[in-house]
């Protein structure tokens, strides 16, 4: 049984799919673009991170940073909107999330003959806060009211070293530390047409710590082309959750006894697995004013007992940057965030959702006395299918997200 539903009391039009309810985006990994070069190039980072945002993509890139240099997206925004069609009432269900945040910070210098640096990554965080009428909603239920408040966030810092082995390879390392907290507490009440009704409360909070080491390698066979790969895999060493489920009904015996009458804060420490990353890429310089690039990221796939299975995924991107002159460049991505979960079958319940996503990006950069501003954007959208209610029933989906970010460098 996993995690989420260990505490969820499940009732005529509580949603079922609850992980989908308690996690940032727990069925995708690409969720955030990180940096500000290489969130305008779609995240196709891996064989040039040469500034301080290649601690997070290929720490082996930072050897070819000049003598210092630092970066911070001083304003990241992310909003997500996801619409399940046929819910409740033959209605549609909305939910909305955003986030304004630093989504990364780094700073790199020589020490010796190596790189050394210092950076921090948000690759994925989420807040909603959601209150929902639903009027005629059966024969039974006249009105359901659902309020939700949900805050989910995962943090990577640490420290990144990179050598030289010859003068057309190098490697590097990261070694983050993971931090992940959530919080949600969800409130729904139920008002029958025979009068009678029901309240539900369902709490639950995760704090996860542990560690994210990233290797990294970087070569160039031949003039104007370099080629990256990077490992990593992050590793929960704690975690403490709670949860609480409680119920309240008009009716006697319609909810279960236990959480009704002793709903209780139960707590566990059971440690979520996360996949192994690999990401290899290649870059090709034209000339002094171009460069083309491109990624493949795999993914492997998870068994967990505690918090669901997950497939393996395979996603792409390419990206480009060009300099107009030497004060502006222009940069553009496209990149693929496909779902770890399996394709949902009709009449099966309880399958957790299935909904690729598709995305493009476009930066452009300012460049005054050895520093630079850049202003950028992304968007994702994707259909698929999902499951939400207690029954066998499919719903339609879609998701559309952006990010803005104004990011400086020195």
């Amino acid at each position: 049984m996993y995690i989420f539903s260990r505490y969820l009391p499940i009732f005529s039009f509580v949603f079922a799919s609850f992980s989908t309810l308690s996690v940032a985006d727990e069925y995708h990994y690409n969720n955030m673009l990180i940096g500000d070069r290489a969130s305008g190039m779609g995240g196709a980072y891996t064989a040039i991170s040469d500034d301080a945002t290649g601690m997070f993509y290929n720490p082996a890139g930072i050897l070819y940073v000049g003598e210092r240099n630092f970066s911070a997206s001083v304003n990241a925004y992310y909003s997500q909107s996801k619409k399940y069609e046929n819910v409740i009432g033959n209605r549609p269900f909305e939910r909305n999330s955003s986030a304004l945040l630093a989504n990364f910070f780094g700073i790199v210098k020589p020490m010796g003959n190596f790189k050394v640096g210092f950076s921090y990554a948000v690759p994925d965080a989420v807040s909603e806060d959601q209150n929902q009428n639903f009027s005629n909603v059966s024969g039974s239920v006249s009105r359901f009211t659902m309020n939700l408040n949900n805050r989910d966030s995962t943090y990577n810092f640490g420290p990144s070293i990179a050598a030289e082995l010859s003068s057309d390879l190098s490697v590097g390392l990261s070694l983050y530390i993971h931090k992940r907290d959530v919080q949600l507490i969800l409130n729904q009440f139920q008002e029958r047409t025979d009068g009678s009704n029901q309240w539900s409360n369902y709490y639950f909070k995760l704090s996860e710590t542990g560690t994210r080491p990233v290797l990294g390698v970087m070569w160039s066979p031949v003039d104007k082309l370099s080629l990256g790969a990077s490992l990593s895999q992050t590793w929960v060493l704690a975690a403490n959750g709670q949860g609480q489920s409680t119920c309240w009904d008009s009716i006697a015996a319609v909810c279960n006894a236990t959480i009704l009458q002793a709903p209780s804060i139960t707590s566990f420490t059971a440690k979520r697995k996360y996949p192994l990353r690999m990401a290899v890429g290649a870059a090709y310089f034209p000339d002094s004013n171009l460069i083309l690039s491109g990624d493949v990221t795999y993914n492997a796939a998870v068994t967990d007992a505690n918090y669901g299975n997950k497939e393996g995924t395979l996603n792409m991107a390419i990206g480009t940057e060009y300099y107009l002159n030497k004060n502006w460049a222009v940069r553009t991505g496209g990149y693929t965030n496909m779902a770890n979960t399996p394709v949902i079958q009709a009449g099966v319940t309880s399958i957790e959702e299935r909904i690729n996503l598709y995305g493009v990006s476009l930066s452009v950069s300012n460049f005054t006395n050895g520093s630079s501003i850049t202003l950028g954007t992304s968007i994702n959208y994707g259909k698929g299918k999902s499951q939400i209610l207690n029954n066998t029933s499919v719903q339609d989906a879609t998701t559309l997200g952006w990010l803005m970010f104004l990011s400086s460098s020195y």
